[in-house]
């Protein structure tokens, strides 16, 4: 039991949200600013995209209840910012087996929430999706460049 919380503590907004800051001010201190801007975005768009699936879900619960949603899982959703953000940190080119370790610490989280019964197989599905879905709008606004500025004629 001890293990399974143990694990599940990589999706608590307790745990993620300071790792996430400190995840950026490392990157900045070794001068990665995009990884800072993509710690911080995926951060804040996981919270956001989990906040407006729990409202539809609260809208209307009964319909949403009989597809097996009835908490969209934050925890899932925040694994993935968290493992992403990490293994991006410490693992600047990513392998096959980086990969499968970064997915199975993520899937280990994810079995975690349904076996101590705290979410449905639909909630941690939609968390992860949602999860994804941060990550790949960070990646986005992470390679976004400025536009140069014009020499004056």
């Amino acid at each position: 039991m001890v293990l399974l919380l143990s694990i599940a503590l990589l999706g608590w907004w307790y745990v993620v949200v300071p790792l996430q800051v400190i995840v950026a001010a490392v990157a900045i201190a070794r001068g990665r600013w995009r990884l800072a801007v993509f710690s911080l975005t995926a951060l804040a768009v996981a919270i956001a995209l989990v906040a407006a699936a729990r409202a539809v879900v609260d809208w209307h619960p009964e319909g949403f209840g009989q597809v097996g949603l009835v908490l969209p899982s934050g925890h899932s959703a925040l694994v993935v910012v968290t493992v992403t953000t990490l293994a991006a940190l410490v693992w600047p080119r990513w392998s096959p087996g980086r990969i499968a370790a970064a997915a199975a610490l993520i899937l280990a989280v994810a079995v975690v929430m349904v076996t101590l019964g705290g979410h449905t197989v639909g909630d941690v599905l939609v968390g992860l999706a949602l999860g994804g879905v941060s990550v790949f709008t960070a990646r986005i606004v992470a390679r976004l460049r400025r536009p140069r500025r014009v020499a004056p004629a």
